[in-house]
């Protein structure tokens, strides 16, 4: 009877995908860092999405369990909205960006790998 479970309905794995997300953001502001003019919101969602899209792909985690990254968005914008004005006045505007946006990324991946662990099921009427 374990044969017959579907391997997608396997919550996201916590561990990659927060340490992952984590990775790309802050290697997106270490390249960011290197650029001469400040870098487009394209190239600041690039990484980080791609990397949460690959990490779906890879271990085929079930479309009923994506759910999460709505509001792991919210949160992860809220986040990095709020944290850089503060972090701003604590550590200084050239601090603040890169920091709130690691951060924010954080919380979006935890957000998502802690919803990926029950599923959405669609309500028959």
């Amino acid at each position: 009877m374990a044969d017959d479970i579907d391997p997608r309905n396997e919550p996201a794995p916590f561990g990659a995908v927060v340490l992952l997300t984590v990775a790309s953001a802050v290697a997106v502001m270490g390249l960011g860092a290197l650029l001469s003019e400040p870098p487009a919101l394209k190239f600041l969602l690039f990484g980080p999405i791609a990397l949460v899209v690959f990490e779906v792909m890879v271990h085929e985690v079930w479309w009923q369990r994506w759910w999460g990254a709505i509001p792991g968005a919210v949160a992860g914008l809220a986040l990095y909205f709020e944290g850089r004005v503060t972090l701003a006045d604590l550590i200084g505007d050239t601090w603040a960006h890169p920091v709130a946006y690691v951060a924010a990324w954080a919380l979006f991946a935890v957000v998502f790998a802690v919803c990926s662990r029950y599923p959405r099921t669609l309500r028959s009427t």
